[in-house]
């Protein structure tokens, strides 16, 4: 098992709704977020891929919903990487409830790698490698 990419945020008024229950679509939110944030921080060169016209295509994304998240409360997103392939890979987001631990939701990216064209290639060796340093694999 490889590292874990961590992400905090707090939930904000913007971010719930009437009942101050964090918005479902937020989950997807989080996991753009986190997984962007991976690529600036853990990826080397990760941004100037980004600039030179890699594309990130998310192919599916899902999230098993289990608890709600409140307005002020902490949010702990742990990320990992995992079914690298030729072209495509998933990863996995877990989200608890910092101050508790407790697990809220999980869910799933597969994204899809492309040239500035838009047309599927390989995943470059620099993803790979972080790929593999964050791989949930066994």
């Amino acid at each position: 098992m490889g590292k874990i990419y961590e992400y905090r945020t707090t939930v904000t008024i913007g971010d719930t709704n009437l009942l101050q229950h964090m918005y479902f679509v937020q989950f997807f939110t989080l996991q753009g977020v986190t997984r962007d944030l991976w690529v600036k921080e853990c990826v080397q060169g990760g941004l100037d891929s980004i600039r030179n016209g890699l594309v990130l295509i998310t192919k599916n994304a899902q999230c098993e919903y289990k608890k709600d998240f409140y307005l002020y409360d902490k949010v702990l997103v742990h990320m990992q990487i995992q079914n690298m392939r030729g072209a495509s890979t998933e990863i996995v987001f877990k989200f608890y409830n910092e101050a508790t631990m407790e697990l809220h939701a999980e869910g799933t990216n597969e994204i899809v790698f492309a040239n500035s064209s838009h047309r599927v290639c390989r995943i470059p060796e620099n993803f790979r490698h972080a790929g593999k340093e964050y791989s949930a694999d066994e």
